[in-house]
């Protein structure tokens, strides 16, 4: 804003030289309040002198006691305040009509920067000749060549609404002739960035031989509570900010905190370390080397910004060669840590901790709505090689896309060793309340790949397929959940499991137990299995729970509460012929989602009964929860024998 004004009282200069006067000094006045007021459709004011010498081949003016008024909405009464303005004009420069400044000096000069929640900011100024245009704020500087720049006893006062931070600092500029310092340059600044401490240093080359045509270097740092930023950048053609070159190294706990400095509504993610070199052309940022790590996954790539439009839109496209797992929890939104959060952008320093909550298995965090309606986005993703701690799993890849508040991951996939995870995620963040639509498929899963850590075999073989269907509101993952309504169902056309389990579903002491004693590993055929949850504002419904062996028909009921994510479910063993010890109680699995439990309902023992009996009593038919997965398991052959099973068996129950 200092160079708008430097530039506005450069071309004055330029003027004053070309026409020649005598003119008083109310005249010269009267000119810049009049032609600053002009530039920036706002109240400007002097209260001291104004000095112009023009007859020499270095111009000067002096002002003293320059104020810009503030628009009406505005906290405070000034934009800016000069105590003593005084540059210095090479008029050869102003001959071959490209300005240099031979020297500019400001003291005791006051900055407000403000921007309101609706975004309307200060520092944007209507366009000469029209005060309803407003200027890009993404509109880059063109600064005149400054020799020699000093500023003391600067202050900087700003308040960003939208970005929800506030910097109370000094700034000041000084050039040393010091031939024992690299740097001739140096700008220090100060203060609080959203309640904690934040400073930054600016180290220049030095300022007496700038040519417009040569590169102009220097090397600059930000520390903002564990944000740590260095770079050291060019600017081709001093001082056109439009194009700049600039390696940079930046680290912290979350990445989703640059945003109090960018503006860019980026994922939470773990602690970072990245780097890479930035070029920035007019409105365009691009950064085709960006590479680092992102907890303990590595990330690579090409990523740019574009602030021309009304929303800046981020384009990236990254890669990791070797993806944890469990660095993708932060993006989804699970919480970080109270003592990792406490030294982050994110909260004020003074905060108190939250109370601790309960144990949830869905991540809680909720979605940062305004920051995600400010901006637009399109990424691609892909992890060569993952490593999970309890799930087999090769690749993910997901496509990104973030419009006008829209989100959508089209596709999201987890290639597993044998099948794959995919499907659909949209986030309509629009309305007060983000509302969430998902819609996931299990395409030939291999049980055989969940293998538990003290055995060799997996309790459960053969391929599952299934699909989520479901959609909700809520800020987080969560809340969504808590709201959520549709389906999801499994399905698993044929396979093995091992024979103990199968009878123990039905407590048989002479059998099943003693397998488990034995340590027997004989297997029974699964012929088809069929599960099915109906979701009711968070209360997923088993309405159908199917498990069909050789020698059992295992069949389910109960209720998950995703409010709470407490587990409530019964698996009870119908037997194919009866057997003399078999104990007629279910299995129960109680808990949460976090901690399930499995026992024994304690209770009155019930009588057996056929597996034709049982079967007869699934009311839901089960021929459309397998075309909702997939349309060809109806034809499987396993599948069908079970639907013709049921079909038969009400109809003889109705005679």
């Amino acid at each position: 804003m200092i160079a708008r004004i430097a530039l506005s009282l450069g071309c004055l200069v330029v003027f004053i030289v070309m026409a020649g006067t005598l003119a008083p000094t109310s005249f010269w006045r009267w000119l810049i309040v009049h032609e600053v007021a002009r530039a920036t459709a706002r109240p400007v004011s002097i209260a001291g002198n104004v000095t112009v010498h023009l007859f020499t081949l270095n111009p000067e003016l002096t002002v003293e006691g320059l104020t810009i008024a503030n628009p009406p909405w505005t906290d405070s009464r000034n934009m800016l305040s000069i105590g003593k303005f005084d540059a210095t004009l090479s008029l050869g420069s102003l001959m071959r009509f490209h300005l240099i400044f031979s020297r500019v000096a400001i003291d005791a000069a006051a900055i407000d920067v403000e921007r309101d929640s609706s975004g309307q900011a200060n520092w944007d100024f209507p366009a000469a000749g029209d005060r309803k245009a407003i200027k890009s704020a993404s509109t880059p500087l063109h600064i005149p060549v400054i020799r020699q720049l000093s500023l003391s006893n600067g202050t900087l006062n700003a308040v960003d609404r939208v970005r929800k931070l506030t910097f109370d600092g000094q700034v000041s500029v000084s050039e040393t002739q010091n031939s024992a310092d690299n740097h001739a340059l140096k700008l220090r600044g100060s203060g609080k960035l959203n309640g904690k401490p934040f400073q930054l240093t600016l180290d220049g080359d030095p300022l007496i031989g700038v040519q417009p045509s040569k590169p102009y270097g220097f090397d600059t740092a930000v520390t903002a509570a564990d944000i740590k930023l260095g770079a050291h950048a060019t600017i081709p053609h001093p001082f056109d900010l439009g194009k700049l070159q600039a390696k940079f190294h930046v680290s912290g706990s979350d990445l989703a905190d640059v945003y109090y400095l960018t503006g860019l509504a980026l994922p939470n993610t773990p602690p970072y370390d990245v780097s890479g070199t930035l070029v920035r052309d007019q409105s365009r940022f691009k950064v085709d080397d960006f590479r680092g790590k992102l907890g303990s996954s590595d990330i690579s790539g090409s990523l740019s910004v574009d602030t021309a439009p009304e929303r800046p839109k981020l384009t990236a496209t990254l890669v990791s060669t070797q993806l944890n797992l469990a660095d993708l929890a932060a993006p989804l939104g699970t919480e970080a840590t109270p003592a990792r959060k406490s030294n982050t952008l994110a909260t004020p320093a003074a905060a108190p901790e939250p109370a601790p909550a309960k144990a949830l298995l869905l991540p809680n965090a909720d979605l940062q709505v305004q920051r995600v309606r400010g901006m637009d986005a399109d990424v691609q993703f892909d992890a060569a090689s993952v490593s999970t701690a309890k799930i087999p799993m090769e690749k993910v890849h997901f496509h990104l896309s973030l419009n006008n508040g829209k989100i959508a991951l089209d596709p999201l996939a987890f290639v597993l060793p044998q099948g794959e995870f995919s499907g659909t995620v949209t986030i309509d963040a629009q309305g007060p309340t983000p509302r969430t639509s998902i819609d996931m498929k299990l395409m030939n899963v291999d049980l055989a790949q969940f293998k538990p850590k003290s055995g060799n075999d997996a309790p459960l073989e053969g391929q599952v397929m299934g699909r989520i269907k479901m959609h909700g509101s809520g800020s987080s993952v969560h809340k969504m959940a808590a709201d959520a309504d549709g389906d999801i169902t499994l399905i698993v056309p044929k396979g093995e499991m091992r024979e103990a389990l199968a009878e123990l579903t039905g407590i048989d002491v002479s059998r099943g137990l003693g397998l488990i004693l034995t340590k027997n590993e004989h297997k029974t055929d699964v012929r088809c299995g069929v599960a099915n949850f109906k979701a009711d504002k968070g209360d997923l419904q088993a309405t159908t729970f199917i498990l069909d062996t050789t020698n059992v028909l295992i069949t389910g009921r109960g209720r998950i509460d995703l409010k709470n994510e407490t587990l409530d479910l019964s698996l009870r063993g119908q037997p194919k012929k009866v057997r003399i010890l078999r104990l007629r109680t279910p299995i129960t699995v109680r808990g949460t989602l976090l901690q399930p439990k499995i026992g024994v309902q304690p209770g009155k023992l019930a009588a057996q009964t056929s597996g034709a009996v049982a079967l007869g009593t699934l009311l839901t038919p089960v021929a459309a929860l397998l075309a909702f997965v997939d349309g060809g398991l109806a034809k499987d052959a396993n599948c069908a024998t079970l639907i013709g099973q049921a079909a038969q068996t009400k109809n003889l129950s109705k005679e």
